[in-house]
């Protein structure tokens, strides 16, 4: 029995310090101000069911920051961090743009990579590496840039077009529906197989190829992956010594080894093609050159690796995979359901080819299409590819507007999150957010740019937005040109009901029917 009571007595001792650590800091947003709901023991304010991927996430989002209404910023912890939601568009321009000095970092729970490749890319480095890594790569992204790959994203839009038009042949049918994700993905995949590693693939063709296959698995959300990021997130030094990854080491190493095969190649046989392997080789023997008359520890501390090369090409993977295959998909859903929208679009990409009388589409037609470029923003403001962003506190700070009125203080170590989707759904933002109406981003209107941030804010915005830009626009030309985008069946009408947990996809998935046109 005395057994039986130490044991009982030992457990609730473990289990009171248990709940007391899941609950430590519970009083954060209480203490400094901030709007919340009262947090459950160690899952904060993440609905369970959430967790099971049973919520609308997007809707979800959207009802919260609404909630907060009237309040500049508002509080949520996940899991047991408190994360500080900035809603006010005066101090996202301070976080972002104007006070950029003392929110430099993302937050460091994005590197649950740990001592992965992946740990060097430009969105996981922090501070004076990442400005300088920056700084090298941004030479790679220019306009005089995008249009030497340009030829490349081409060729991959018209093997897509050709796909489509081989299947409606086969069918001898008026059209045919597609499954738009499988299909951007393909896309997207055969993109990013040619620009960031050199590789020409038909997905559209080759079904089951190896890169298709294994950047399927490594980008796929599977339940095990969320909870080893939650772990990380609770228990980090733990998962470190454990060295339990969020990411497959096979499946990195597999790119791994594609882009150092590639790049010993090309430097053995002299091998120049206009893609971002290149332009990165490019990079690393510039910043080479430029260090020959700095000091020995000047170099160390300024070197751009081999492992660095990787680590950006591995970046753009999966910037590209998912981000415009999703955009893609939420853009062309709305083109179904907006014809007048596709009907005035289509004019202008008629007028374009027609134009270039049988000449191929170049990067200059393309970029000066203002109609398309509406099209493509609108897509964003309502879809963007990223529903939030966030900013990590280095040093304390006193936010105040133009008239030195205190909006918020920032604390070190504060958690800044700012929430593109929701902001992009506020009608305090955009009038009439859930309609799709690319008059909003006429030449004659203003758009609040604080508050439309489809590829983040300030100097650490995404840096390949032109080269999704481009893929995009690219893409959607050539299908545009030759079918009309109408409902299928299976066209979800309610998005925001549909889609539900951490993949951005409506259960039944995306559906088009394809129908040519004469």
């Amino acid at each position: 029995m005395d057994q039986w009571m130490i044991v009982v007595a030992l457990f609730s001792i473990l289990f009171v310090l248990f709940y007391k650590w899941s609950v430590a800091k519970y009083e954060i947003f209480s203490e400094r101000g901030v709007a919340h709901e009262k947090p459950w023991p160690l899952i904060g304010n993440i609905p369970i069911k959430a967790m099971f991927g049973r919520v609308p996430v997007l809707k979800h989002m959207i009802e919260l920051n609404l909630k907060y209404t009237g309040s500049p910023v508002y509080g949520i912890y996940a899991l047991r961090d408190p994360m500080f939601f900035i809603r006010d568009p005066e101090l996202i321009k301070l976080i972002g743009i104007k006070e950029f000095d003392h929110f430099v970092n993302h937050h460091s729970m994005h590197n649950n990579m740990q001592e992965s490749i992946l740990s060097k890319s430009l969105i996981s480095l922090r501070d004076g590496r990442w400005r300088e890594m920056r700084n090298i790569l941004t030479p790679a992204f220019t306009g005089s840039k995008m249009r030497i790959m340009f030829d490349l994203i081409k060729s991959c839009s018209e093997e897509g077009v050709v796909h489509i038009r081989e299947q409606v042949e086969s069918t001898r049918d008026a059209g045919i529906d597609l499954e738009m994700k499988d299909y951007f993905t393909r896309f997207a995949n055969d993109v990013i197989a040619t620009v960031a590693f050199g590789l020409s693939i038909n997905s559209f063709r080759r079904k089951d190829n190896e890169f298709f296959r294994i950047g399927q698995s490594l980008s796929k959300i599977s339940a095990w992956s969320v909870v080893k990021a939650m772990l990380h997130a609770l228990f980090p030094r733990l998962m470190k010594l454990l060295r339990i990854q969020v990411l497959d080491s096979t499946y990195v190493d597999y790119f791994s080894s594609l882009v150092n095969v590639t790049m010993k190649y090309r430097q053995e046989h002299k091998v120049i093609r206009p893609d971002m392997i290149h332009l990165l080789m490019e990079a690393k023997q510039q910043k080479l050159a430029d260090l020959q008359d700095q000091s020995k520890d000047a170099r160390y501390y300024a070197e751009f690796t081999d492992e660095d090369l990787l680590a950006q090409c591995l970046l753009f993977f999966f910037a590209g995979f998912e981000i415009i295959s999703s955009s893609l998909c939420f853009l062309t859903h709305e083109l179904c359901l907006n014809s007048e929208v596709q009907d005035r679009l289509f004019e202008e990409i008629l007028s374009v080819h027609q134009e270039l009388n049988g000449q191929p589409l170049n990067y200059d037609k393309l970029t000066k299409m203002k109609y398309l470029d509406m099209v493509v923003l609108e897509g964003l403001r309502k879809w963007p590819p990223a529903i939030s962003t966030d900013r990590e506190c280095c040093s304390d700070i006193e936010l105040c507007d133009e008239n030195g009125q205190k909006l918020f203080s920032a604390r070190k170590g504060d958690v800044l999150q700012i929430p593109i989707f929701a902001l992009h759904h506020d009608p305090a933002n955009f009038e009439d957010p859930e309609s799709f109406n690319p008059e909003r981003f006429a030449e004659d209107r203003r758009v609040e740019r604080s508050v439309f941030l489809p590829f983040g804010v300030g100097p650490r915005n995404c840096i390949g937005n032109r080269l999704a830009l481009m893929e995009i626009k690219c893409i959607v030309y050539q299908l545009v040109l030759n079918f009309s985008l109408i409902p299928a069946e299976k066209t979800t009408h309610n998005l925001l009901d549909d889609i539900r947990g951490h993949g951005l996809k409506p259960k039944d998935g995306f559906w088009l029917k394809f129908k040519p046109r004469q």
